[in-house]
């Protein structure tokens, strides 16, 4: 693939639980091996969006071209190369760590056993870490990175991780970053990853993308960034955010 290919295009994309809309005609293109990070407070749409391009939600207005298809069967293949970590980590809650992890490498028919035990090292992953009675036990922490390990597992041309560093301790916040960076390098894997803050991403994204309320209401490259933080004398990345998307107070019932 062409290191300008878009991989990703969504077009007036519309998604309404009854009356209340969550994304507004939202339209985007992501291109191959590109780190974005999709800023956006709680209720601002973004985990309706990961779960829309993952095919967890159906249902909406608009167009979804994935790896260059947009017809049914074709977004049903294009999701084959597609890992997702949406809302919270979907995992075996009776097994361990490594048994969770191969189960996922079975689904995705690539369980490659080196590759695991990479990512089970990269983010410092035990078994000892969930004791005899499998993920159930384990801390938040530990459940946010075997769910990201898994989305990881079979080397998906997209990642499609949901806040993957809440929960996490700093050592924790490190080994992802660390992770997902060297993974896009060596890799060329397109990352679209949420955050409630600009901060938590700071520093790991190539590319910004911010939502509000359903609607987008800005895009630009860190170094885009970098350039508007200097103009306006901000300091701190996330008053750049609170300038262009004033915190409200929340609707009651609103969507993430």
């Amino acid at each position: 693939m062409d290191s300008a290919e878009t991989v990703i295009s969504i077009r007036e994309l519309t998604k309404r639980y009854g009356k209340r809309t969550a994304l507004d005609k939202v339209s985007l293109e992501l291109k191959k091996g590109r780190i974005y990070g999709l800023v956006g407070r709680d209720g601002s749409g973004k985990t309706t969006l990961l779960s829309l391009l993952a095919g967890f939600a159906l249902r909406y207005e608009g167009t979804i071209e994935l790896l260059g298809r947009s017809d049914r069967r074709g977004l049903r293949r294009a999701r084959k190369s597609i890992g997702a970590f949406v809302d919270e980590p979907a995992l075996y809650d009776e097994l361990s760590i490594g048994d969770n992890l191969a189960v996922r490498g079975m689904l995705v028919g690539k369980n490659d056993k080196e590759q695991i035990k990479e990512l089970r090292s990269s983010l410092r992953l035990r078994n000892s870490d969930v004791g005899k009675r499998g993920t159930r036990s384990a801390t938040l922490g530990v459940k946010q990175l075997t769910g990201i390990a898994a989305a990881m597992v079979g080397d998906p041309d997209i990642l499609l991780l949901d806040e993957p560093l809440n929960g996490l301790d700093v050592d924790g916040v490190e080994d992802t970053r660390g992770l997902l960076t060297r993974t896009n390098a060596e890799k060329g894997v397109t990352i679209l990853a949420t955050a409630r803050t600009l901060t938590e991403l700071y520093g790991l994204a190539t590319d910004y993308i911010f939502i509000d309320e359903g609607k987008l209401v800005g895009q630009m490259t860190a170094a885009e960034l970098d350039a508007e933080l200097a103009e306006r004398g901000l300091e701190e990345p996330e008053a750049y955010f609170d300038e262009i998307a004033p915190e409200k107070p929340r609707r009651k019932g609103a969507m993430r």
